[in-house]
């Protein structure tokens, strides 16, 4: 009985590792497929950045201050297809970018801190914020605080933000470390029981 369970056991280790091409594949691809009408610049992930994403983000995300007269407005596609590609360079293809607005504020707004509520967010998640500057080049900033469904941070310069969660998946050299350390055990243990038998 124990050589069949540790067979069935050795069988369904085998099948994982041969799937794991396929999964790393699928784990690496930003891009939309072959023949698809997605635009690959505003594509992330599974994640399809588009208009009317944009319009929702600013409907949906409120932002918090003491700075008087701070409010969200939706950016234009230009800018989202520029924050898709930072998002990709800096935090990798398995981002979901959870809301892209413009942050406005009155001019002459030092730096001050905001706490821009987003459903999308959980506590326990990577957040990070990518943030436009006047140049056109892009900063990372590390929130102060992510709680359910807001992220918080400090900003000395004012234009588009975009929210980011980190969803990194298991690196493809780590599941096959993993299922290496599985199948070193599984013949371990067929050897063992191997030599039981003999013994009786």
């Amino acid at each position: 009985m124990k050589k069949r369970i540790l067979a069935l056991a050795c069988a369904m280790i085998m099948m994982f590792a041969m799937s794991i091409n396929v999964f790393a594949s699928q784990s690496d691809n930003g891009e939309h497929t072959a023949g698809s009408s997605q635009d690959a610049s505003l594509t992330i992930g599974t994640q399809t950045i588009t208009e009317s994403s944009l319009t929702e983000y600013a409907s949906q995300t409120t932002v918090a201050t003491d700075v008087e007269g701070a409010s969200i407005s939706a950016v234009y596609i230009d800018v989202a297809k520029a924050a898709v590609a930072q998002t990709k360079a800096v935090v990798g293809n398995n981002a979901t970018i959870a809301s892209i607005v413009d942050l406005v504020v009155p001019q002459g707004t030092g730096a001050a801190t905001f706490t821009l509520n987003v459903g999308q967010i959980r506590a326990n998640q990577n957040v990070v914020v990518l943030h436009m500057k006047s140049d056109g080049t892009w900063e990372k900033i590390t929130p102060s605080k992510v709680a359910d469904g807001s992220v918080t941070f400090t900003l000395s310069s004012y234009s588009p933000v975009a929210v980011v969660i980190n969803a990194t998946a298991p690196k493809t050299g780590d599941i096959i470390l993993l299922v290496g350390g599985m199948a070193v055990v599984c013949l371990a243990g067929a050897a063992f029981f191997g030599k039981k038998a003999k013994a009786n």
